[in-house]
């Protein structure tokens, strides 16, 4: 769909973290050829900004500079003055994060902390092991505790924003379809693959033992289903991915949204052929592609409840950011470091 793949409205409401995920969930590689324009100079727990006496972080300053050049696109397309003007919009974003934050903090969300554990539990299980999890959090600079305060914080904005704006704003058919009409070459896809996987995890730290084990057990399953066994079932009961719950399907997905060495081998297979093993830093995988969808444009009725979303998300932004410019201005905000 065309708002999967495109950037939104740059809303102040974004996730205040980032994960690595594995391949199984067919999200992107992290970017990783400008390290040295990333780098933050300091301690990631070091203190850079104070919203009413409460800490902002260079390491989450550095969090969501990650997540908007994820957004962009890759990261050796950017320069060091735009690096420097993103670190500034991700500590922008943060002051009014927290300055929501502060204000929500008004009126408690029910069962919060249940819905703090269910969301970590869904991140959780995009991931096809602990380790993997685990590994995703270090990765990202976060510590379980530092983990579920962001998130606990992403819900009670979240709650806030639409309960406060959101239920104030509407969206008609007529402006919805002005808008795809107005839009339409944006609603132009490019080919898309469904597939479905098995996973064998390699759990790390691992020896060559543990490793060779994998990939002999990887070995077989693909011998089973090149036999004529059923692909679902053998992801249902020996898969490692958390897409086994729907027989190791993974959905349709287009170039540029999978796993580079997934997206390679998938576009490459014909509708129900199976791949050779692929072997990535997760594990071993065997895919089997499902359907293959040629370049079109979406109809209206395939956009509408995305145009809807959008139109709705946009209008209730542009509330909220004028509440954050109220905030703010009352506010005692206060730089502590250098970013």
């Amino acid at each position: 769909m065309f708002f999967s793949n495109r950037a939104m409205l740059a809303a102040i409401i974004v996730p205040l973290f980032s994960l690595a995920l594995a391949a199984c969930d067919v999200s992107r590689e992290e970017h990783g050829e400008a390290a040295s324009l990333l780098a933050p100079e300091g301690a990631p727990n070091e203190p850079v900004q104070k919203v009413n006496g409460s800490v902002i972080t260079r390491g989450a300053v550095q969090r969501r500079l990650q997540l908007l050049l994820d957004r962009r696109g890759p990261v050796q397309r950017t320069g060091p003055e735009e690096i420097r003007l993103l670190r500034r919009e991700a500590l922008e974003q943060l002051i009014a994060a927290e300055l929501l934050y502060q204000e929500a903090g008004k009126s408690p969300v029910k069962n919060l902390d249940e819905l703090v554990a269910q969301r970590i539990e869904q991140y959780r299980n995009r991931l096809p092991s602990d380790d993997a999890f685990a590994r995703s959090l270090d990765e990202a600079g976060l510590s379980l505790p530092l983990l579920q305060q962001e998130v606990r914080k992403e819900l009670v904005v979240s709650d806030f924003v639409d309960t406060r704006f959101g239920q104030k704003v509407s969206v008609s058919e007529d402006e919805a379809l002005s808008f795809y009409e107005e839009n339409r070459e944006k609603f132009k896809t490019g080919s898309s693959v469904r597939a479905s996987q098995i996973l064998v995890a390699v759990k790390e730290p691992c020896g060559e033992r543990d490793r060779k084990q994998a990939q002999e057990k990887a070995e077989r399953l693909l011998q089973r289903v090149r036999q004529g066994e059923n692909f679902g079932i053998i992801a249902q009961m020996q898969s490692d991915c958390a897409s086994k719950v729907r027989g190791g399907d993974l959905g349709f997905f287009s170039r540029g949204d999978a796993n580079p060495r997934i997206e390679q081998v998938a576009f490459a297979l014909k509708p129900g052929e199976i791949s050779n093993i692929i072997q990535t830093p997760y594990g071993y995988h065997i895919l089997k592609l499902t359907e293959k969808r040629p370049p079109r444009l979406e109809t209206y009725d395939e956009a509408r409840e995305e145009i809807f979303q959008l139109l709705k998300r946009e209008k209730t932004m542009k509330l909220a950011a004028e509440h954050v410019a109220q905030l703010r201005a009352r506010a005692r905000v206060e730089r502590v470091n250098r970013q």
